[in-house]
């Protein structure tokens, strides 16, 4: 038997940026055919290799190469999002896992489809994805299966994929009636006196983003020329946003020029070294050994910031500003009248 190719001339470069000269069409025909049946067989391959160089040629001068990314999607889609996580982060990271559990190890680009995501989406939210503490928070779930429909529509992007198929998935919206966990001011001041020497980089940016609201990422990215400490409570922090890419000039509390006056300078960031893993992992420690019996993230410090505000009777506008939300709107979760606020308005009748 006799393999049938096309052979492109001149050669020409597709979207992996390799050279293609031959595709292999996985036809079959009789080096030497003898019997009718053999010669007929031949002629049908004939038509169909026929048809493919037609509908090749239309398409080069379409410019659409997607014939040619046959190995690319029979090649791992795990793999592919574990590179991912690699650059994104830690939330990525933990949507694979867990994406790595829900298809058993095993998903390549070809096995995508909205119905797979959409299973994963009810994975996430259901009864086979329990940990130790019990199932996975709502809000929680909700970024998993964002992250994970992201690095879908990313291979779209690539062109590993024909189609978007993340627009067709039914997406699942944030909860912001849940419980914001947050630091009183008497907790605050446990998470300030007690000795973390284990790593004293984490403590100082759990203090400065409940001193700033600023978030992780900000925090994490955070370098010196960003930062202008001047006296008579005139220091400031002006930087862009990570996660809404807008520009903000922040005035500085005395404790947080106070914190970032104790910080020696080694480098260009105030806090070299310093990983979305290692906070995720050392947090947890650091309240604990605060002596605080609340589950608290490194969010949670940005919450704190929000509510010491709220406590203190600053307006809901100011707040908004200051924690650089783009809308109010994204602000009044944090508008829920607290038992010390309550108190107070009582007390003023």
């Amino acid at each position: 038997m006799l393999s049938v190719f096309l052979e492109y001339n001149p050669v020409f470069v597709n979207p992996k940026g390799e050279e293609v000269r031959y595709e292999f069409l996985n036809l079959e025909k009789y080096v030497n055919p003898i019997s009718d049946i053999e010669k007929h067989h031949n002629e049908i391959i004939d038509e169909i290799a026929e048809a493919i160089r037609c509908d090749r040629y239309m398409r080069m001068v379409k410019k659409e190469y997607s014939f040619l990314l046959k190995d690319q999607l029979n090649s791992s889609f795990l793999d592919y999002f574990h590179d991912c996580c690699e650059y994104y982060g830690i939330k990525y990271y933990c949507s694979y896992k867990h994406f790595k559990r829900f298809c058993n190890n095993e998903c390549s680009f070809k096995d995508l489809s909205v119905s797979l995501c959409e299973k994963f989406s009810k994975f996430l939210f259901k009864e086979r994805c329990w940990k130790k503490t019990g199932k996975l928070k709502h809000n929680t779930a909700v970024a998993y299966l964002n992250a994970f429909l992201s690095v879908v529509a990313l291979a779209y992007k690539d062109g590993i994929l024909q189609n978007n198929i993340t627009a067709d998935v039914k997406r699942i919206h944030w909860n912001h009636d849940t419980k914001k966990e947050y630091l009183e001011e008497s907790e605050i001041q446990q998470l300030e006196k007690v000795d973390y020497s284990e790593n004293p980089m984490v403590k100082q940016a759990a203090l400065l983003s409940v001193y700033t609201g600023l978030r992780r990422a900000d925090i994490i990215n955070l370098e010196w020329k960003d930062i202008n400490l001047r006296y008579k409570n005139k220091s400031s922090i002006c930087l862009t946003i990570r996660k809404t890419k807008t520009v903000v000039s922040l005035p500085l509390s005395t404790s947080a020029t106070r914190l970032l006056r104790s910080i020696s300078r080694d480098g260009p960031r105030v806090f070299p070294g310093l990983t979305e893993f290692m906070l995720n992992k050392e947090v947890p420690l650091l309240v604990e050994k605060a002596k605080i019996d609340k589950h608290i993230t490194f969010h949670c410090f940005r919450h704190s910031f929000a509510m010491a505000l709220l406590n203190k009777g600053t307006d809901i506008y100011t707040i908004a500003k200051l924690m650089g939300h783009r809308s109010v709107t994204s602000t009044q979760v944090y508008a829920k009248l607290t038992d010390e606020q309550l108190r107070k308005a009582i007390h003023r009748l």
